[in-house]
């Protein structure tokens, strides 16, 4: 009788820390785009395609994944301040003819790309490119 009950508290352990790691992992937000041109983030270039923008809850990470080649980079990002875009927005900055990821964008939150601000800085700026995105 006392292994079945200790099996089973172990059971009910096991199963608590494999639900709390699962809470742990859902993502705030997640973006969903097709990006008609290939573009930079930090120092990868990725192709055009659809992408998944996944932003963490609590977390400087969001993880961009082409959903057609499954390539996947993870990114570290700094919090945005929320321009009430109505739609969800992914934004490009774009310098000489490359195209920079600088914002990701939604009616309340949002998240900045420092790698590309410091780029924008830098070089002449030839405009922003902002596509319309959808929430998951």
């Amino acid at each position: 009788m006392q292994k079945t009950v200790r099996n089973f508290v172990v059971l009910v352990v096991f199963a608590m820390a494999l639900t709390g790691l699962s809470l742990a992992q859902n993502p705030n937000y997640r973006l969903v785009a097709n990006i008609p041109f290939d573009f930079n983030v930090g120092n990868q270039h990725l192709p055009a395609g659809p992408y998944l923008f996944v932003v963490d809850y609590d977390s400087p990470v969001v993880t961009v994944r082409n959903t057609t080649t499954g390539q996947a980079e993870i990114l570290l990002t700094i919090k945005g301040e929320s321009e009430g875009t109505g739609n969800p927005l992914v934004v490009f900055d774009v310098i000489g003819g490359t195209h920079l990821l600088a914002d990701l964008k939604t009616a309340n939150r949002g998240v900045n790309f420092p790698e590309s601000k410091a780029q924008v800085a830098l070089a002449k700026r030839g405009g922003s490119v902002a596509i319309v995105a959808s929430l998951r």
